[in-house]
């Protein structure tokens, strides 16, 4: 008996704006995510953990280096996490007035 929701695609709905950033999927992916927060919420926050940190960075960057946002904020602190240290990295971003038409725009299609 096959699955009948196998296959489909789910529409993304971010609940809040936390984007958990990893290093399993490629940056650009992540990017296309975040704009996708982005054109619901004006502000988000990237999350970023151990390896994933380069990820995190290389998202807020490029995004910012397209003019679709600004970065306000970077936090960095030691989480404890099965009894590992790692570096935890959050950046906070405010999409620009410019930003916001270019991703209407972008993800109407």
């Amino acid at each position: 008996m096959s699955n009948p929701v196998q296959g489909i695609k789910k529409k993304l709905d971010p609940q809040d704006n936390k984007l958990q950033v990893s290093n399993k999927k490629n940056p650009k992916e992540f990017i296309f995510i975040a704009k996708i927060f982005l054109k619901k919420f004006q502000n988000i926050e990237l999350h970023a953990l151990g390896e994933a940190t380069k990820n995190g960075v290389r998202v807020a960057e490029n995004l910012q280096r397209q003019g679709l946002v600004q970065i306000t904020k970077i936090n960095s602190h030691t989480a404890v996490i099965e009894g590992r240290k790692r570096v935890k990295l959050i950046i906070s971003l405010a999409v620009t007035a410019e930003g916001t038409k270019r991703i209407d725009q972008e993800l109407s299609i």
